[in-house]
């Protein structure tokens, strides 16, 4: 079941893709959402610096041990910062693999849980899957929030 809620300094809508009790994805669209859902408004007011991050179980079946780490470290990002793809890849026990770590940032399912946005290059923004744009305005929210 996909359901979401508009984030309003954005201008654009969070997806949450559940099965059961697990989130299989959240993703960002234009398109409004078939039906509302409180668990995307709480994932927005985590965004938008109103409530702590929710205690949600992630469906982690075909992530291998390398994106794990990676995501736990980004996991551990604080708002209003960055970290390098090259410094996630030294704390997920990888120094030099900044290239998988950007792979698996593009791979990322759970955005804003996983705020893959945090991530950036060492000469600027590096990539986004929903392009750098939406990058730029989450990590200028988070900023303004913080």
């Amino acid at each position: 079941m996909t359901s979401g809620v508009r984030i309003e300094p954005l201008g654009i809508y969070l997806l949450v893709e559940q099965s059961g009790d697990e989130i299989v994805r959240i993703s960002f669209s234009a398109v409004p959402p078939d039906e509302p859902s409180d668990l995307a408004r709480s994932i927005v007011d985590y965004l938008l610096g109103d409530a702590p991050c929710p205690d949600v179980l992630l469906r982690i079946s075909g992530i291998t041990d390398f994106q794990k780490k990676v995501f736990a470290v980004v996991r551990e990002i604080p708002r209003g910062r960055t970290m390098t793809y090259g410094d996630v890849a030294l704390l997920a026990g990888k120094p030099g693999a900044a290239r998988a770590v950007g792979r698996a940032m593009a791979l990322n399912p759970f955005a804003i849980l996983v705020p893959c946005h945090r991530v950036v290059s060492r000469d600027g923004l590096g990539g986004f899957a929903w392009g750098l744009e939406l990058k730029e305005k989450l990590l200028s929210l988070e900023r303004i929030q913080t």
